[in-house]
């Protein structure tokens, strides 16, 4: 049967779908340095990405991609990039550099194809590998290609999730389960005529290879987005205006196996329910505490609409207004009252976790 329920269900610590186990190292340094850099370098049009599945039931998703390059050799991002694989060295099982004239050429698997990685000896090259952070089955690559020219480098930066070649099976106790999450969007109406597609980055849904800005199309103010966790995460949407401006990152919290419906507006979004199955029989004690619970949480969640929508509109009231030192008081009110429902709601759910245990 489905049910719906409400909100603050996505802020509660509900650790229902694995143990916690001791993660694998993480390169902090060179994600945050590649991150940045994707950023400043990546394009839609530069960026090969690509995923594969083996082809197996519930087979954990490969992935690759790679961003061509060319800029300044005192470039900060790119500089930072190289700094961090010598910082992030401990952090790996393999480590490789390179430096030109010297060493061997790479490559890797990915799919049924192989991918130069350092096509020639005249390249400097960078390397690191580390377990994935929630399959020890897989690794994530990082690797960067160059040749220095006078005043450029020019190169290519990869980064890879791919079955680990040198993998043992006995690894396997610390695999661990990722379910299928969904977020269902819907643009308000000062959007859903200016809004053309939404990006959308899942930084901490899978691992530390997070996707960089899976685009979605609009279509009549609703696009829908499918990823995989093995925990409470988030994601990031911003919205592409049909002006070609872009808008800032909106910050959505996310739990694996349930279906998240959100209207998004201009300075925020608002969380309408969460769908997630269960089969408790119809008339158990269960069923009726989590009837009683939806329908107050129901009522919560009008009650912070409500109030959300008086705050926009006394947001759009101008600094010059002679009023407007009324309206800030009452701003900061509206704000308390959010807050307070919004405690309400994540101790009513967390009464009910306890209860239903």
């Amino acid at each position: 049967m489905r049910k719906y329920i409400s909100l603050l269900i996505l802020i509660c610590s509900l650790n229902i779908y694995a143990a916690e186990l001791p993660p694998a190292p993480q390169p902090e340094a060179l994600q945050a340095a590649v991150n940045a850099f994707i950023e400043a370098y990546g394009t839609k049009e530069n960026i090969t990405r690509m995923t594969h599945w083996d082809g197996s039931i519930g087979s954990p998703m490969s992935f690759f991609m790679s961003i061509p390059f060319c800029c300044d050799s005192k470039d900060d991002k790119l500089n930072a990039v190289l700094n961090a694989f010598v910082t992030d060295e401990n952090n790996s099982y393999q480590y490789v550099h390179e430096t030109p004239g010297t060493g061997l050429l790479y490559s890797v698997s990915f799919g049924e194809r192989r991918y130069i990685t350092r096509k020639n000896n005249n390249q400097e090259f960078y390397m690191l590998c580390v377990k994935n952070l929630t399959n020890p089955r897989f690794r994530d690559m990082y690797a960067i290609s160059f040749v220095k020219k006078k005043h450029t480098y020019e190169g290519t930066l990869f980064r890879i999730k791919s079955p680990r070649p040198d993998y043992k099976e006995e690894e396997a106790k610390d695999v661990v389960s990722l379910k299928n999450f969904y977020v269902v969007g819907q643009m308000d109406k000062e959007l859903i005529d200016s809004v053309k597609y939404v990006y959308v980055n899942g930084p901490n849904s899978i691992s530390s290879m997070d996707k960089i800005a899976w685009r979605e199309n609009v279509v009549d103010g609703r696009f829908v987005y499918k990823d995989e966790a093995y925990k409470d995460s988030e994601i990031w949407v911003s919205y592409i205006y049909k002006s070609g401006k872009i808008s800032d990152r909106h910050v959505v919290k996310v739990i694996p196996g349930a279906i998240l419906h959100v209207n998004f507006h201009k300075d925020g979004h608002d969380i309408v329910r969460v769908e997630t199955d269960y089969t408790d029989d119809e008339n158990s004690k269960d069923k009726q505490k989590m009837a009683k619970a939806d329908e107050t949480l129901n009522n919560y969640s009008v009650m912070l609409k409500a109030v959300n929508d008086q705050i926009r509109e006394l947001r759009s009231v101008p600094e010059d207004a002679p009023d407007h030192s009324e309206v800030k008081k009452r701003l900061s009110e509206l704000h308390k009252t959010a807050r307070d429902i919004t405690k309400k709601m994540q101790d009513l759910v967390e009464k009910m976790e306890f209860e239903l245990k």
